[in-house]
């Protein structure tokens, strides 16, 4: 991670759109057309910042990991939030024994910036040598998100759910236009990574999404519950990635993404990227 911020850091200079086409062409292995109608490309030029002034706050405010949980409560019911145990800007010692065994620390600013805490394998210098880094790191730099750019260097620590003594599988529903039109289940990603990805109705699709398929998964219970809720939290957007914890009896929210896998990754086959693209009519045409 530390040679791909310094490679960023020497490519500052690239402006932001440049480097997203590049970066798109690189790993799509196509020259992209920001009119253009595949669904990857119609990601690109809204990473490329080409919408109103609106929808560029509301997908800032969305993507702040603190901010959000209003805008969830706003929006929709029927969905929990993971209890928030604290949030600030230096985790303390202080902080650390006031909190239980174990825990989820994030920075607010970027992804990735996660780290599961029990405190019987792991020391509070680990942990508070972790989130300092987290806070020197330019996350927006990295990929170019602009929506990280502006979002404060703090952190949010939750607490832990746990699934069947496991972290719990993290369902991910693609919003086009206010409507589930794929779901993507990520299996094991701390471990091997796997990942199912699913229509509406959950029937497993022959596409790949850069990691293989997993054993096919049982649909939830609470899958429908879950569908409404994704649609309803995502109704201002013409795309949104609406990410929920599914579990026997509950559903929690775990964040609201606007540039999945930073708008590289390329579905397998590539016409599924075209089919994909076809749903989605972008709010500001």
């Amino acid at each position: 991670m530390r040679v791909k911020f310094f490679i960023a850091k020497v490519l500052s200079f690239v402006p932001d759109k440049l480097f997203s086409i590049i970066k798109y062409s690189l790993y799509h292995k196509k020259i992209p057309n920001l009119n253009g109608s595949s669904f990857s490309e119609k990601l690109l030029s809204k990473k490329c910042g080409l919408m109103g002034s609106e929808e560029k706050q509301l997908r800032e405010t969305v993507t702040d990991r603190l901010l959000v949980r209003d805008f969830v409560e706003k929006t929709t019911s029927g969905v929990d939030l993971i209890p928030l145990l604290w949030s600030g800007k230096v985790f303390t010692k202080k902080v650390w024994d006031g909190l239980p065994e174990c825990f989820v620390i994030k920075a607010r600013h970027g992804s990735q910036m996660v780290k599961i805490v029990d405190k019987n394998k792991c020391q509070f210098n680990e942990v508070y040598n972790a989130t300092e880094e987290w806070k020197k790191t330019d996350y927006y730099l990295l990929g170019r998100e602009w929506v990280y750019k502006n979002t404060p260097r703090e952190l949010v620590v939750e607490e832990f759910i746990s699934f069947n003594s496991d972290v719990p599988p993290d369902y991910k529903f693609f919003c086009l236009n206010g409507k589930v039109e794929l779901v993507q289940i990520d299996l094991e990603r701390f471990k091997d990574h796997k990942r199912n990805l699913y229509s509406r109705d959950f029937e497993q699709l022959d596409v790949k999404l850069i990691y293989p398929s997993g054993e096919p998964t049982k649909k939830p219970r609470l899958f429908e519950s879950a569908l409404g809720i994704a649609e309803k939290l995502s109704q201002e957007f013409d795309f949104i990635r609406v990410d929920l914890y599914i579990l026997d009896e509950k559903i929690y929210f775990g964040e609201l993404t606007n540039f999945p896998e930073n708008g590289l990754g390329a579905f397998e086959p590539q016409s599924y990227d075209q089919a994909l693209g076809a749903k989605m009519r972008s709010n500001n045409a």
